[in-house]
């Protein structure tokens, strides 16, 4: 069997999954042109072990548990590490690599590195068609997602993983100023592009008008109270763990949290239960809670969500 790269260099990906996509297992099998091994890390939805793997290159890591992303990102990462991997691809179970993508990342990494730069990941230049912004237009990402990264192991052991105590929001952008913070960095490889999808968009509707800014209609992604919970208390914390040299970073973050976080609260029609998460998620930022949502946060929740519903059938 020739594997895709000779040499010391070798390469798994793990890709997180909870109830995942019909089309996983074949994309996953289809990676194996690319990677030495792969594994599927299913975080407690059980929705895999039934299925049947043909290649032996071709893993199931189902956790008894959900962990969130955090958590079943580390455990493939130590899986890797136990192939004797070099480098990991991680990406999400939506996430669409297109031939030669890890070839093309994994030799701009080289390239990085040959030249005396100390960088612990590089990142697609593109997802699903949008640009990825970058620190002064240069190579450097401001924000990147998690999915798509080729990662340096030996990198990883100095910086550490994921933090799983932010669970599912934010744990990339944590990752990535820890990055910086430990004197490494990551670049973007502008000739890649990762498909990639980011949730179902639903138009901007004002008045029972669909909205357009600066001449184009615009949209927003509609985020379940849990999700906007995470999302601000997650973004919040950001600020207390990573302030020092990272004031214009977090404030720009913040400002595109703020944007998407009152698009939801406003035109959702759960909105209660929208300000019911924001609310819970600035009282435990305050207290400097992190973890798992609360189960009184998620009974105020779903609270709300009842009397919702309970007057719709009213009415």
């Amino acid at each position: 069997m020739t594997l895709p790269f000779s040499g010391a260099d070798r390469i798994c990906a793990v890709i997180s999954a909870y109830r995942p996509p019909a089309d996983l297992l074949v994309r996953s099998a289809e990676l194996l042109a690319q990677v030495d091994r792969v594994a599927i890390v299913d975080d407690g939805s059980h929705s895999l072990n039934s299925l049947e793997f043909d290649d032996d290159r071709l893993v199931l890591i189902d956790l008894p548990e959900n962990r969130g992303i955090a958590g079943a990102l580390n455990i493939g990462l130590r899986w890797a590490s136990e192939q004797g991997a070099t480098h990991v691809l991680v990406l999400d179970q939506d996430s669409v690599v297109p031939p030669g993508y890890v070839r093309i990342l994994h030799d701009a990494m080289s390239e990085r590195r040959e030249g005396g730069l100390p960088v612990a990941a590089v990142v697609p230049g593109r997802v699903e068609g949008d640009v990825i912004s970058t620190i002064d237009g240069g190579d450097r990402p401001l924000d990147p997602i998690q999915s798509g990264q080729l990662l340096l192991l030996d990198a990883v052991r100095a910086i550490g993983t994921f933090d799983e105590r932010f669970v599912i929001d934010a744990v990339d952008s944590e990752y990535t100023l820890r990055i910086r913070r430990t004197g490494f960095d990551l670049f973007t490889v502008a000739r890649t592009e990762l498909g990639h999808s980011l949730g179902e968009l639903e138009p901007l509707m004002v008045a029972g008008s669909h909205r357009s800014v600066l001449g184009r209609p615009r949209y927003w992604r509609y985020h379940a109270p849990f999700r906007t919970y995470y999302m601000v208390r997650n973004g919040l914390a950001l600020w207390r763990m990573h302030r020092r040299g990272n004031v214009a970073w977090l404030l720009r973050r913040t400002a595109y949290l703020v944007v998407d976080v009152t698009y939801t609260s406003l035109a959702s029609p759960d909105r209660r239960a929208q300000f019911t998460a924001i609310r819970h998620a600035i009282r435990d930022t305050v207290l400097r809670r992190l973890g798992r949502i609360p189960e009184a946060t998620l009974t105020a929740i779903d609270r709300h969500r009842i009397s919702r519903d309970n007057a719709k059938e009213g009415q």
